[in-house]
């Protein structure tokens, strides 16, 4: 094939995979122009330095330069590859073919498990890790952090599994049970992402399994000291079992109720609560079509999970002795000046950064998706477009179909009557989790807040995955998105390997 034939054949999935391969090239440039940055002697720079610009790709400047060098490599190789393919019109194969998928997933979810073990964060600088591994051991019991209304079943797990096996294995604080427990959580985060895979919504499995196995919220399984990694599972799961509701695989009571003891969990999640009012909106239509149900029926659906959980962790609390008066009290939300939001015009409490309209504020509402979740956005931005663009495309199709009496619907797609649901669905659940982190005030700044922002970027994650298929087609599917996804695999090593390295709290 001649280059002019080649340029003249191009057809829209491979447009699409050359633009989703400029993401990747142009977020490899960010993380190879970092790594020119002078080095800071503090693991968190001060904010007015150069190097807190770009916080959220600082893991990338402690890897070895071998380690550079092999990252950058892969996403070029995998770049140059399917373009090399793509002239001479043929496939990428593997020599031997392709693994099974499913054993293969398996496989890696039992690595990755092991690996949330062997491999667990070695220091307490992140948010309120070093008060929670402290707090939770306190020697004076009448001091010791055994409930919270910043996370209440979290906090109440951990406080209540160190009281019984610290004096066993000798633990001197409570570091030794979020290194036990967080990685647990891990383990049902895979669970949950491999029943999430078996949608049909979401095929081909791999797509959403590499996309939520490579954000940089898998560190929150890594032995992390936090109140994050619970929820986290929450969140995918309701997730999961929102969107097969929508398919009509589970019932809507039990999405509610995974979403009543995630709020539980962390009470931040409530910001999910407009997604799932969306969800029994969309059953009730569904079963006035069917003629069996009535909406009385939905509004208890919805309605008593809530109550039941919320009531039973409200009397939890106050029969522990940490009810209303703590809530109203000490423990309000809002951390240390009990302010929730991000203020207008002006700072007025040292726990506050910066104010809502400025760019210190976008910068680290930047560099937290650019740690979490470094390909999501700019991907989405762009598969958005062209769906938007197909999607005009298909309406104008639909209306030539109709003008000659031919069907446009292909009555074989399974996932044909319940795509605009689902794909309302999560963008209702990320609208209100991206509003959420963009108003809520970090006491401690963007980069030491990460993990409370970090939930916030699964519902993108799912509709990225949800609409990457709809949009690229046959080998630009694999071909455009492999280079993301390498570069966000790598971009998570980094960050998983620079929170294992040896670290001590400046004297």
């Amino acid at each position: 094939m001649t280059t002019r034939t080649f340029l003249t054949s191009i057809d829209r999935s491979q447009l699409l995979a050359a633009a989703l391969h400029g993401v990747a090239l142009a977020l490899l440039g960010l993380h190879l122009y970092v790594r020119t940055l002078p080095p800071t002697p503090d693991p968190i720079p001060a904010p007015d330095s150069a190097e807190a610009a770009w916080w959220g790709l600082w893991p990338v400047t402690y890897l070895p330069t071998w380690a550079v060098a092999v990252g950058a490599a892969a996403v070029l190789g995998a770049i140059v590859l399917y373009w090399v393919c793509a002239f001479h019109n043929r496939p990428a194969r593997l020599r031997f073919g392709y693994p099974p998928l499913w054993p293969t997933l398996w496989l890696i979810s039992g690595a990755l498990t092991l690996a949330f073990f062997l491999f667990p964060i070695a220091h307490t600088r992140w948010g309120d890790a070093f008060i929670l591994a402290k707090g939770l051991a306190f020697p004076d019991p009448a001091l010791r952090l055994t409930r919270s209304w910043q996370a209440p079943l979290d906090v109440a797990l951990h406080a209540e599994l160190w009281r019984w096996l610290h004096e066993p294995f000798g633990w001197k604080d409570a570091t030794p049970v979020y290194r036990l427990l967080s990685p647990v959580a891990g383990a049902l985060y895979l669970l949950v992402t491999l029943a999430l895979c078996r949608l049909p919504l979401l095929r081909p499995a791999w797509l959403p399994y590499a996309l939520l196995t490579t954000l940089g919220l898998m560190q929150l399984f890594f032995g992390y000291i936090e109140n994050y990694s619970f929820a986290a599972v929450g969140v995918l799961a309701y997730l999961w079992l929102g969107l097969a509701v929508i398919e009509g695989r589970r019932p809507l009571w039990l999405a509610a109720t995974v979403l009543a003891f995630t709020h539980a969990t962390h009470p931040s999640t409530i910001v999910l609560a407009p997604s799932l009012l969306y969800l029994g909106a969309q059953r009730w239509r569904a079963a006035e079509i069917e003629g069996n149900q009535r909406l009385a029926s939905v509004v208890v659906q919805i309605a008593l999970p809530m109550l039941l959980v919320g009531g039973a962790t409200f009397l939890f609390m106050e029969a522990s002795g940490h009810g209303l008066a703590a809530l109203l009290g000490d423990d309000r939300p809002g951390g240390g000046d009990g302010r929730w939001f991000v203020p207008l015009f002006e700072t007025t409490t040292r726990w506050e950064h910066y104010t809502l309209f400025s760019w210190p504020h976008l910068r680290d509402l930047l560099n937290n998706q650019l740690l979490v979740a470094p390909v999501v956005l700019p991907s989405l931005a762009v598969v958005g477009i062209a769906w938007m663009a197909e999607k005009r495309r298909g309406s104008n199709a639909r209306e030539r179909s109709a003008q000659t009496r031919r069907p446009s619907l292909d009555p074989t797609d399974p996932t044909a009557l319940s795509f605009l649901p689902a794909l309302r669905f999560l963008l209702i659940a990320a609208a209100f989790h991206l509003l959420f982190i963009a108003v809520w005030n970090p006491d401690y700044g963007g980069q030491r807040d990460w993990d409370l922002f970090s939930l916030a970027w699964l519902s993108p994650t799912l509709l990225l995955a949800l609409l990457l298929p709809r949009t690229l087609h046959g080998r630009s599917l694999i071909g455009g998105v492999a280079p993301l996804l390498l570069l966000q695999a790598w971009h998570t090593l980094a960050w998983i390997y620079q929170n294992t390295l040896p670290w001590q709290w400046p004297r």
